[in-house]
């Protein structure tokens, strides 16, 4: 794949991130105007945030690549975590794979308790 290529999707990478931080903004107005809780709207809105500042990060890093030498357009595979798919190849940066850990996480620790939690009293009138 080409410099040009990897741009590209960079590029359409940081518009996409731009766009979902711009609906969960809207969502969590929604929550606010419910009066609703959004800490947890806001933790997964400051990690978006977090992955499209990398998002940005990377994309100058090519940018500046495209404009210098071709040797050093590909990431060390020290500092990235390899995903293969069919014939395509995507580069994912450390923290961005330590962000979907976290992510993970506290998803499986919300599903355990709500799994674990005590339903409700019903109320007999």
């Amino acid at each position: 794949m080409q410099i040009d290529e990897h741009i590209r999707i960079a590029q359409r990478h940081v518009r996409d991130g731009e766009r979902q931080i711009a609906r969960q903004h809207d969502r969590i107005d929604r929550l606010r105007c419910k009066s609703l809780p959004t800490a947890d709207a806001l933790k997964f809105l400051g990690l978006l945030e977090e992955i499209h500042a990398l998002q940005q990060q990377y994309l100058s890093r090519l940018l500046s690549k495209s404009t210098g030498s071709m040797a050093g357009a590909e990431l060390s595979a020290a500092k990235a975590q390899v995903a293969q798919r069919g014939n395509e190849l995507i580069l994912i940066p450390d923290p961005v794979v330590r962000l979907a850990l976290e992510l993970e996480k506290e998803l499986n620790e919300i599903k355990l308790a709500w799994s674990t939690a005590k339903p409700p009293k019903s109320r007999l009138h």
